[in-house]
């Protein structure tokens, strides 16, 4: 295996910690301080009524978060082979982007019809 292979491998791997960790963090303002700013599509352009639709936003941060993040601590308790935990972190991370693509749609759809 080369090098700069083994080094990719182990940047990805951090990264899964680093995105997982932004999406905790987005959660928790959302949750604790109920800051709707955080309330936003995957560039984080706020969406049309975040009131209504924060607890959707929280919900889809907190479990691709938590998926993450367990995903990363598997990898080290019971060695998860490169290819399944790789698959599974984009799994997660499409899944992230199409559920706050549909959510982004939701409301502005219901904003464009009030």
């Amino acid at each position: 295996m080369e090098i700069w292979f083994v080094w990719l491998a182990r940047a990805m791997y951090l990264g899964v910690f680093l995105i997982a960790g932004g999406m905790l963090y987005r959660a928790g303002r959302i949750a604790l301080t109920r800051d709707l700013r955080y309330v936003a599509d995957w560039r984080g352009r706020t969406m049309a009524n975040p009131e209504r639709h924060a607890h959707l936003v929280l919900a889809v941060n907190l479990l691709g978060g938590a998926a993450l993040l367990a995903i990363g601590v598997a990898v080290l308790a019971v060695g998860l082979a490169f290819t399944v935990w790789t698959g599974a972190a984009g799994l997660v991370l499409w899944s992230y982007y199409f559920f706050l693509r549909v959510i982004n749609a939701r409301a502005e759809r219901e904003g464009a019809s009030s």
